[in-house]
């Protein structure tokens, strides 16, 4: 008896060690390079090696469980050469279904083609989870469903395990030059960040100026939801200066910090609660009371 009350002890011992014991990891694979923080994905298909015909980065111990579990799916991204296409640069979640592990697909770059990316900018995804344009791919899962809204990917795979998240290029054979490079940063699965870019240094405060705490919120968040959450003047063109007198308030730069991770957690929450906010009123009013209901929750996290 001595002997099995031991054995839980140590058990239960291990089970309260084993989540700080495994700290989230990005790797590197194909023809990824890491430099200044930055990942630099590229897919070659022109010359005469096979290891960078495709790159990416696999994201493990993010405290993910099932697809359900993703609150927050986010990077910032720079088109080099030559643009998006071919369903590159995406991120790729697999998930464990009843006939075998297979990917859902949730693309990067404008909807609904996902052609047309700037190139040599920074572009930010916002938070992809509660996206309504149809950018998460599904068809491995079930065919036909290449176009689906998160809430329409939701309800396929929801509750299947996830095995594995990775940001993948590999569409170089699309484009006359065989060659696709796409930079990255500031990658975010749920609450780690990969790829913060050193080349940009943290305040030497150790927090944020009011500035500084909207510029990062802003981009974290995605520019429609901050516009949601702080404009009050048509197409909330405000937002900026709004967010920047309220960081104002606050009377420290690690204050603001905290604020910006908390706000942005409330947000990533407030997309996830109004996903099915409106089904059953047809289309069009049920998507004017979900962005409605999104709004609000938006405007009580700030």
């Amino acid at each position: 008896m001595r002997k099995l009350i031991t054995m839980a002890v140590v058990a239960a011992c291990a089970a309260v060690i084993a989540p700080a014991a495994f700290a989230a990891t990005a790797t590197p694979f194909g023809g990824a390079t890491v430099s200044g923080g930055i990942l630099t994905l590229v897919s070659n298909t022109g010359d005469a090696g096979s290891t960078n015909d495709a790159s990416g980065a696999s994201f493990a111990d993010t405290g993910v469980t099932t697809f359900s579990s993703i609150s927050t799916l986010s990077t910032e991204f720079d088109v080099t050469d030559d643009d998006c296409k071919g369903g590159s640069p995406r991120f790729q979640v697999r998930v464990q279904t009843p006939s075998g592990e297979k990917n859902v697909f949730v693309y990067l770059g404008p909807s609904p083609s996902f052609t047309g990316c700037s190139t040599n900018v920074w572009i930010a995804s916002g938070n992809l989870i509660g996206a309504t344009d149809g950018r998460y791919d599904t068809s491995q899962v079930q065919a036909g469903t290449q176009i689906s809204t998160y809430a329409q990917a939701l309800a396929l795979v929801g509750s299947y395990q996830v095995t594995g998240i990775s940001l993948v290029v590999d569409s170089g054979w699309a484009f006359d030059d065989k060659e696709q490079t796409v930079k990255v940063r500031n990658v975010r699965v749920n609450g780690t960040t990969f790829y913060t870019g050193e080349t940009t240094p943290p305040p030497t405060s150790g927090g944020l100026n009011p500035a500084q705490a909207c510029r990062k919120l802003r981009t974290e968040m995605g520019a429609d939801a901050f516009r949601a959450a702080y404009g009050t003047n048509r197409n909330g063109a405000n937002a900026f200066g709004k967010c920047v007198s309220a960081m104002a308030r606050m009377t420290t730069d690690a204050a603001r910090a905290a604020a910006v991770t908390r706000i942005d957690a409330a947000a990533a929450r407030c997309a996830k609660a109004t996903v099915t906010t409106g089904k059953g009123k047809g289309k069009a009013k049920g998507h004017v009371k979900k962005q409605a209901a999104l709004v609000a929750c938006l405007k009580k996290s700030v």
